[in-house]
C-alpha cells in the first residue's frame, strides 16, 4: 500500500470530470486490482453457493447421509473464504478511498499554495472550505465501491452461464430481467445527478455566507447588521434544505425501486421454475438452486446503482474541484530572480515613486484606492503596472518579488500556535525575534496570554487578541522578515494614541537604511516620514514633509488633522 501523504501527488488531467477520475483510478491501480481480486473473490463465494445448497437439500431428498455431508463441508469452506475474502475486499476498499482523499487534498493544497494571495481575491473561503471538505470526500467515496462493481459483474456474467446451462427459459428470464431492471433504474441518474449538483451548489454559496457572517461578526454588531445577515444566511439555509429534500426525494425513488424490482423479479423465476417443478422437469434441489441464484443477482444490481449513485455524487463534485484547479493566478509572472531590492519603486498607474531607503507614507482620502495601491505595489495585483527599477514586477518570479517585497494587509492573518511559531518564516537575521516584538510595542501582548515568551499559545486566528494586539504581532512580524522593501496598510488603524507613539518612533528606527511605504493618516506616523505624498483619485495630489503639506495644502490639513 502507498505511503502517506505522497511525495508528490502529480499533475491531474482536469479536461473533463470523466478524465479526471479516470486520472486518479490510473494513480492507484494496484490497489483498484487488489480490491478487485478480493471483491471477486468475496462475491464469486456468494454466487456459487446456491448451487451447494440445492445440491444439499437434493442429498435430504434422495437420503443420501455421505453426499450431505460433503456438501455442508464444501459449503462451510466457501462460508469461511467468503469471510476472509470479504474483509480484505473492505480494507483495500477502504484503502483506496483514503488514498484518492488524500491524493485530492494534496493537489487542493498545492493549488492554494500556488495562488498564494490570490486565493482569497479569486474564490471565497466558504467554497474552498466546502471543496476541500464535501467533495473531496463525494469523489474519493466513488472509489472504494470499484472492487465490489468488478466482483458483482464477473459473478452476475458466472450465475447467468450457470442458469442457461441449467434451464434456457429461467436462465434467459433472468438475463434478460437484470439488465431490463438497470434500464429502468436509469433514467432517474440523470436527475439525480442535476439535483445534487444544484445542492452542491447552494451548500457552497451558505457555507461561504456563514464564513463571512462569523468572520465579521464584530463589525456586523458595531453597524448594528448582526440581524439582517442571520436573516441572509436564514434564507440560504433554506434552500439548501430545500435542495436537499429533492435530490432526497429522488434517491428514495432510486432506493425504493432496487428493493421492488428485484422482489418483483424474484417472484417470476420462482413462479415459471415451480411450474417446473410441478411438470416433473426440475429437481426440488434445483429450483432451490434457482431462487438462490436469482435472490443473489439482487446483489449485483444492487452494487450497480449504488455505484451510479456514487459515481454520480463523484462527477458532481469532479466538476467543482476542476473549477477550483482551473483558476488561474493574478500575474503571470517571469524567471528573473535577482530583484534589486534597493532600486526605485513606480507605480505606474498613479505615479508614485518610492526611493531607496526611504520611509514614505501614502495619504489617501479614499481608503478603497490606498487598497487598490497597496496591493499593485506589493505585486498582488495589476504587477505589470509597476516598475522595480528597469523592469516591472512581472518580469521576476512570485518567489523572488515575496523576498523583495513584504507587504502587510489592513487586516493581517494570525494563525493558531505559539509565538515562537509565528516568527517561523524567512527572515534576514538583522533583528532579533525580541527586538522586533520590541519595536511593535507588541511586549504586553506575551504577558497576557498561556506560556511564556515564544511558548505562549494564540488562538484560532488570535481570535482571543483585540484588534490592535494582531495588528502589533503581525508588525512584529513584518519587522522580523526585514524585506528590502516593506508596505504597511494602516498598520496601527486599532491601537491608541500613546502606542501609536511608540510604534512610529521605532518602526522608523529598525527600518533605517531600508525601504518602508505605510498607508497611514495618521499625524503621529506622517511626522516620523521622509516624505509625504497626498492622493486624491488615485493620483498624486501633493508630496513633500508632512510640515510642508501641513503649511500649503488645505484639503490635506483637514484629512490628516480631522480629530485630532
Amino acid at each position: 500500500m502507498d505511503s502517506l501523504p505522497f511525495y508528490e501527488p502529480g499533475v491531474p488531467n482536469i479536461s473533463s470530470p470523466f478524465a479526471f477520475l479516470l486520472w486518479i483510478a490510473r494513480n492507484q491501480l494496484k490497489v483498484i486490482l487488489f480490491g478487485s481480486v478480493f471483491g471477486i473473490l468475496s462475491i464469486a463465494s456468494l454466487a456459487v453457493m446456491p448451487g451447494f445448497l440445492g445440491r444439499a437439500i437434493q442429498a435430504i431428498a434422495d437420503h443420501d447421509p455421505s453426499a450431505l455431508t460433503r456438501w455442508v463441508l464444501i459449503i462451510f469452506a466457501l462460508g469461511i473464504a467468503q469471510s476472509i475474502a470479504g474483509v480484505l475486499r473492505h480494507r483495500w476498499a477502504v484503502a483506496s478511498w483514503i488514498i484518492a482523499a488524500t491524493r485530492l487534498k494534496q493537489i487542493i493544497a498545492r493549488k492554494a499554495s500556488n495562488l498564494g494571495a490570490d486565493l482569497p481575491r479569486l474564490i471565497s473561503t466558504g467554497e474552498v472550505v466546502s471543496v476541500n471538505n464535501n467533495d473531496v470526500e463525494r469523489m474519493a467515496r466513488g472509489f472504494d465501491n470499484i472492487p465490489r462493481l468488478i466482483g458483482s459483474v464477473l459473478s452476475f456474467i458466472f450465475v447467468a452461464i450457470v442458469l442457461i446451462r441449467s434451464s434456457p427459459t429461467i436462465g434467459l428470464i433472468v438475463i434478460l430481467g437484470v439488465p431490463l431492471m438497470a434500464l429502468a433504474i436509469a433514467p432517474i441518474i440523470g436527475p439525480l445527478q442535476e439535483r445534487e449538483a444544484e445542492q452542491r451548489k447552494k451548500l457552497g454559496h451558505s457555507t461561504n455566507l456563514a464564513s463571512d457572517t462569523v468572520a465579521g461578526l464584530r463589525v456586523l454588531r458595531g453597524i448594528g447588521g448582526e440581524e439582517a445577515f442571520i436573516q441572509r444566511f436564514k434564507i440560504a439555509s433554506q434552500e439548501v434544505r430545500a435542495a436537499a429534500v429533492r435530490t432526497a426525494r429522488t434517491r428514495s425513488l432510486l432506493q425504493a425501486l432496487q428493493i421492488v424490482l428485484p422482489g418483483v423479479f424474484v417472484l417470476i423465476v420462482i413462479y415459471a421454475g415451480g411450474n417446473l417443478v410441478v411438470e416433473g422437469r426440475m429437481k426440488v434441489g434445483e429450483l432451490l438452486s434457482f431462487y438462490g441464484y436469482s435472490a443473489f443477482l439482487v446483489l449485483p444490481l444492487r452494487v450497480m446503482t449504488e455505484t451510479a449513485q456514487r459515481m454520480t455524487s463523484a462527477a458532481v463534485s469532479a466538476r467543482r474541484v476542476i473549477a477550483l484547479l482551473s483558476v488561474s493566478t493574478l500575474n503571470h509572472w517571469g524567471g528573473n530572480e535577482s530583484p534589486d531590492g534597493n532600486a526605485l519603486l513606480k507605480d505606474e498607474v498613479s505615479g508614485i515613486e518610492i526611493h531607496p531607503r526611504e520611509l514614505l507614507v501614502i495619504v489617501s482620502e479614499d481608503p478603497v484606492i490606498a487598497d487598490e495601491l497597496s496591493d499593485r505595489l506589493g505585486g498582488y495585483v495589476d504587477a505589470e503596472k509597476v516598475t522595480l527599477g528597469d523592469y516591472s514586477l512581472i518580469e521576476f518570479s512570485r518567489d523572488a518579488i515575496r523576498r523583495t517585497i513584504y507587504s502587510q494587509e489592513k487586516e493581517p492573518a494570525i494563525l493558531s500556535g505559539t509565538i515562537g511559531s509565528i516568527f517561523s518564516v524567512p527572515n534576514s537575521g538583522r533583528l532579533s525575534i525580541d527586538e522586533a516584538i520590541d519595536a511593535a510595542s507588541a511586549r504586553n501582548i506575551l504577558d497576557s496570554l498561556e506560556g511564556e515568551g515564544l511558548d505562549a499559545e494564540v488562538v484560532e486566528r488570535g481570535r482571543t487578541l483585540s484588534g490592535g494586539e494582531r495588528q502589533r504581532l503581525a508588525l512584529a512580524r513584518t519587522l522580523y522578515v526585514d524585506a528590502p522593501i516593506v508596505i504597511l496598510d494602516d498598520p496601527t488603524s486599532a491601537v491608541d494614541a500613546h502606542t501609536e507613539t511608540r510604534i512610529a518612533l521605532r518602526l522608523s528606527e529598525v527600518r533605517a537604511g531600508r525601504t518602508t511605504v505605510i498607508f497611514s493618516n495618521s499625524p503621529l506616523i506622517l511626522d516620523r516620514a521622509d516624505r509625504v505624498e497626498f492622493i486624491l483619485n488615485g493620483a498624486i495630489q501633493e508630496q513633500g514633509t508632512h510640515h510642508e503639506l501641513l503649511l500649503r495644502s488645505q484639503r490635506y490639513r483637514e484629512l490628516v488633522m480631522r480629530g485630532a
